[in-house]
């Protein structure tokens, strides 16, 4: 016990952290709020329909997806409660693997968190903040666009200006972090207690078309010229797995409040604190899953039309705008957590000018990491607005299939471009980053696997890891495969295509659909080049340096 007490008095005098009064530190409430608070945002109502489709509309089929990912979340959340336990720092799930697997795994995972999850996440989780304003603004009878060619421009400026308030503020600040993390986490409530109430009443006033609209059981697919071939359509049990993904995605963020333990009055108390905040958020999760599947389609969007026949499309405002600042919660808890990782990486020396800053840290204030944080995330951001709303094609409107178009157009000139890019790379981001958190789980459990445990319950917890990392290896292993599947299947309908039988809006979304496919295995192939190739070089390099080196001797 004494060791393990100097062990973590060492380390907070490391991190500077050693002196700071307690009361200014994160107690285990607020602790459990910033996880609920990061956990939490427009994923659930963006995926909700997305997962129904996968599950053939079956609202059966979609409560049991929704409550094996919940099952398995929960079981994530106790697995890693012996892994955070082992780990102390700001580095999260980096940390984690630092811990438990080898110095390549660890650099692949902090090259991706550094280089792509940290700026990529200011870029897109803005927009869909900005989504839900201009959803809001429209129900107020407001116009959701600025009316010029460069909308996409004016939103983007707003992005950048997002991005830097809530790394100065939060990032500067645990106390202000806290208070915006209270206020986005209240206004989420309500959005989410606002959202149940109105499913609720659109259930008991259209019961009958409601009976109508919802499948218990799965609806086969059309078998028409003008119905795109996917592989969760053609392949059984394909749907199941892409909506764990989906559902992942709904809880991406988690991992923040594990990456500020050093802000907590009792650092040992993380895993705890994970663990109920997880809980939490999985028994809202299920319940906004069902309220929104109660239209038959699985998002909020549809009771709009409902909440409008009677003059109410106001409430349909103001839930949105709340949605929209539940999604700037999260962007608050990264905040509050990425200048605390860059200054841990500053004082391990393993980023760039890590050794010119190291002497200029201040304890309590991490301003390096702030100012770091701003030229790192900045001018990628600026860089991925550009792309979007000058290069990226504005075709792509995310088509789950031809009768059911989801679009981006209406939101101004460029938006659809920016919004479409910007689910492309939150796709790919968020199964990364679980994907990390279970080579972490699996590292763990090789690391212990030979141990002999005194207790039963942490041999439990050993096993927990290998059986939750598994399964989420195999959830994102199928994902992967779906997309270059999907590819074949399109490609192959669009070869052996009637055009004679097919409407000229189908063959277009059709070709739109598969150079989306194209581009989203190009960006996949972007990222594993930035994660794998600088650790592979390094070792390729340190071997024959060392190779070398016993030559010599």
């Amino acid at each position: 016990m004494d060791s393990d007490k100097q062990k973590l008095n060492h380390e907070l005098e490391l991190l500077n952290l050693k002196d700071i009064p307690k009361g200014k530190k994160i107690n285990f409430f607020v602790g459990m709020l910033i996880v609920i608070g990061s956990s939490i945002g427009a994923g659930i109502f963006f995926k909700s329909h997305e997962i129904l489709h996968y599950n053939s509309l079956s609202l059966i089929l979609a409560i049991l997806s929704w409550s094996i990912a919940s099952i398995a979340i929960i079981l994530l959340a106790i697995g890693l409660l012996e892994v955070v336990k082992s780990t102390n720092g700001n580095l999260s799930y980096v940390g984690w693997n630092k811990k438990f697997n080898t110095r390549v795994v660890y650099q692949m995972s902090r090259n991706f968190t550094l280089y792509l999850n940290i700026p990529l996440t200011f870029f897109f989780m803005p927009l869909y903040a900005l989504m839900s304003f201009q959803d809001g603004l429209q129900a107020f009878g407001i116009n959701k666009t600025f009316g010029t060619n460069v909308d996409w421009l004016i939103w983007g400026i707003i992005v950048v200006l997002i991005s830097i308030y809530f790394l100065v503020s939060s990032g500067l600040s645990a106390k202000v972090a806290n208070i915006q993390n209270s206020i986005t986490l209240f206004l989420k409530v309500l959005a989410i207690i606002c959202s149940v109430v109105i499913a609720l009443a659109y259930y008991i006033i259209n019961r009958k078309s409601v009976q109508e609209d919802i499948h218990w059981l799965p609806v086969a697919p059309q078998m028409d010229h003008e119905e795109m071939n996917f592989s969760y359509k053609m392949m059984p049990g394909i749907g199941l797995f892409l909506s764990w993904a989906g559902i992942f995605f709904a809880y991406d963020g988690f991992y923040v409040s594990t990456g500020i333990e050093n802000e907590m009055q009792k650092p040992k108390d993380a895993p705890k604190v994970l663990l109920w905040g997880l809980g939490i958020v999985t028994l809202i999760h299920l319940i906004i899953a069902i309220a929104m599947s109660i239209n038959g389609k699985g998002d909020f969007k549809e009771f709009f039309k409902f909440l409008n026949q009677r003059n109410l499309g106001w409430i349909f405002g103001i839930v949105n705008i709340f949605i929209g600042i539940g999604v700037l919660g999260i962007i608050n808890g990264f905040s509050l957590w990425i200048p605390r990782f860059i200054e841990e990486l500053i004082k391990n020396e393993e980023i760039v000018f890590a050794s010119k800053l190291k002497d200029k840290l201040v304890q309590n204030k991490p301003k390096i990491g702030v100012i770091y944080s701003i030229f790192l995330i900045i001018p990628i951001v600026v860089i991925f607005i550009i792309i979007g709303g000058l290069f990226y094609p504005n075709k792509f409107e995310n088509i789950q299939d031809a009768q059911d178009l989801i679009s981006y157009a209406s939101y101004g000139s460029g938006m659809s471009s920016l919004y479409n890019l910007a689910d492309l790379l939150s796709n790919w981001l968020s199964l990364i980053i679980f994907g990390f958190i279970a080579m972490a789980c699996f590292g763990y459990f090789l690391k212990n696997f030979k141990r002999k445990y005194k207790s039963k319950s942490q041999r439990i917890l050993l096993w927990i890891n290998f059986i939750i990392s598994i399964f989420i290896m195999i959830v994102l292993f199928i994902n992967f495969l779906s997309v270059f599947i999907d590819l074949i299947l399109l490609m192959q309908q669009q070869a052996h295509l009637d055009h004679s039988c097919c409407s000229s809006a189908f063959i277009e979304q059709l070709k739109d659909q598969i150079n989306g496919k194209i581009l989203l295995i190009i960006v996949f192939f972007v990222f594993s080049f930035i994660i794998f190739v600088p650790p592979l070089v390094r070792l390729i390099n340190y071997k024959k340096m060392f190779k070398r080196s016993v030559s010599i001797k």
